[in-house]
């Protein structure tokens, strides 16, 4: 390992002449600003949209389309990969026996909520845009019903596991499954930028 990677590794101070002036740390503080602008804008526009799906004169039509989507689209996809899922009744699923309400929190419309505006503040391309919200939605759509159709087969098995993977383990598992779609599309759109670029 370098000897100056060790010394920053350690915390010391750099030599006087390699030292940032006030200016260069300020430039650079406006830099990262400007980077982790289209992420601070993208959060503030989904905390605002989650605040108004709460809202008494949208919450209850918008919950009755996100579950009738949600409890469909597992029930068929379960149907079409011959996999023990009955819907009894909207929106009651049941795999392998195991019974579940489907409710709003679980229809993953924050994550779709927050993939889109992701994709709408982000820096890209328009093509490259339109292809990740794609990837996005798909991936989420995908993702969540394999979340129904798993936790299902938990709670047959261990209905005592239930309540902390549903709760905790899947939470903290799709936060990362989508920040690590955007990392992804995030390096595929810079590089397109480079190549762009370096063609011009």
């Amino acid at each position: 390992m370098p000897v100056n990677t060790i010394i920053a590794f350690m915390g010391r101070k750099k030599p006087r002449n390699q030292r940032l002036t006030k200016e260069q740390q300020k430039e650079k503080t406006r830099q990262l600003l400007r980077y982790l602008s289209p992420l601070l804008w993208a959060f503030a526009t989904w905390f605002l949209l989650i605040t108004l799906i709460h809202a008494p004169f949208i919450k209850n039509p918008v919950q009755v389309a996100f579950v009738n989507f949600t409890t469909n689209s597992a029930y068929y996809l379960g149907r079409l990969f011959l996999l023990p899922v009955e819907m009894p009744e909207m929106p009651i699923l049941r795999v392998n026996g195991f019974a579940m309400q489907v409710v709003m929190e679980c229809t993953a419309y924050n994550f779709y909520l927050f993939g889109i505006v992701l994709t709408l503040f982000a820096r890209w391309p328009a093509r490259h845009k339109l292809i990740s919200l794609g990837i996005f939605l798909l991936f989420i759509f995908i993702f969540n019903n394999l979340r129904f159709i798993s936790m299902g087969y938990l709670g047959s098995f261990r209905p005592d596991l239930f309540d902390v993977v549903h709760d905790t383990v899947w939470n903290v598992l799709f936060g990362f499954f989508v920040f690590g779609i955007w990392v992804w599309r995030e390096i595929a759109a810079r590089r397109m930028i480079k190549s762009r670029e370096a063609t011009a």
